[in-house]
């Protein structure tokens, strides 16, 4: 078995690099300015292969999925964000958010699909920011991840049209226990979580436990929120 990851050796990505080498896939994990991460999960897996890739370099891209085949996973996890008053964001700013998150999930998107196995799966890490959780000062990263709920469906058509029995799906997830998050003001993180009723942070390996484990369960172009595990 067969997965990639993108942002795969730092944050959430790692978690769910780790979590698919322990269920037994060989993975490959992407990554971009995080050297010493990929360094160091390199040295302590087997089974693991950390690549180098700016996702939203085309050539970059292309190159990168020309030597991997049969992907069962493919998890389009990397993202970045700019937060600041948009009198202040630039239009470089709000476009290298955009092209990161949304151009890098078209691309990996576009040259894996003639890569991923029959049943094979593309999970796209949105956010609950997409949906119903705005912030003016991150507006471009808003932006970003509602395209890529816009994208998953359609994707999924493409899919459709394939008759492979393979899936996309869109996972929108509130705030995550990061290090950023966690080091972030405790009162503004609480705040936000008032907004939309989430209890507590979602833990990064319970968040990717629920996810991996019922993957089975999400239709080709479902988005779905995930807020509180314990819905």
């Amino acid at each position: 078995m067969i997965a990639l990851v993108t942002g795969g050796c730092h944050g959430l990505g790692k978690v769910f690099t780790e979590y698919l080498l322990e269920l037994g896939y060989k993975v490959y994990a992407l990554y971009n300015t995080s050297v010493d991460e990929a360094l160091e999960l390199e040295n302590n897996y087997d089974n693991l292969r950390c690549v180098k890739c700016d996702i939203k370099n085309e050539g970059m891209v292309e190159n990168t999925l020309f030597n991997i085949d049969n992907i069962d996973i493919l998890i389009n996890n990397a993202g970045i964000a700019c937060d600041n008053n948009f009198v202040d964001k630039s239009l470089k700013e709000f476009m290298s958010v955009v092209e990161t998150n949304l151009g890098g999930t078209f691309l990996m998107t576009k040259y894996s699909l003639g890569k991923l196995n029959n049943n094979g799966l593309i999970i796209n890490i949105s956010s609950n920011n997409a949906i119903d959780n705005y912030n003016p000062i991150s507006m471009d990263y808003d932006a970003s991840k509602a395209g890529i709920n816009i994208l998953t469906k359609d994707f999924s058509l493409v899919l459709d049209s394939l008759n492979k029995n393979q899936k996309v799906i869109s996972i929108c997830p509130g705030w995550i226990a990061t290090d950023s998050v966690k080091s972030a003001d405790p009162k503004y993180i609480e705040i936000e979580m008032k907004r939309v009723n989430q209890d507590k942070l979602l833990e990064p390996r319970d968040l990717v436990k629920y996810i991996i484990d019922n993957k089975d369960s999400f239709y080709n172009g479902e988005v779905r929120e995930i807020i509180n595990l314990n819905d």
